[in-house]
């Protein structure tokens, strides 16, 4: 008698452990959340202007380089960079 009323004390042990992971992780989602939001608003934001800037220089590079025959990189790095 004595292990089974042991098995039936871990077993509710364990359902209570599992009910406080679940609250702990839900709060820690209410918690959280706004700050998540925040950071993923303002990374996405410098993510979306590095990408733009990059396009336009390609954009820009490219055209000057098909139309004009005029390298971009030369005129302002120099020919040092290219050897």
């Amino acid at each position: 008698m004595n292990t089974r009323q042991q098995s039936s004390s871990k077993f509710w042990i364990i359902i209570f452990k599992v009910f406080i992971f679940i609250v702990a992780l839900d709060l820690a989602f209410i918690i959280l959340k706004p700050l998540l939001t925040f950071l993923l608003g303002i990374s996405f934001w410098l993510i979306k202007m590095v990408v733009f800037i990059a396009a336009t220089f390609f954009v820009i590079y490219f055209s000057l380089k098909i139309i004009f025959q005029f390298d971009l990189i030369d005129a302002i790095f120099g020919r040092k960079l290219r050897r």
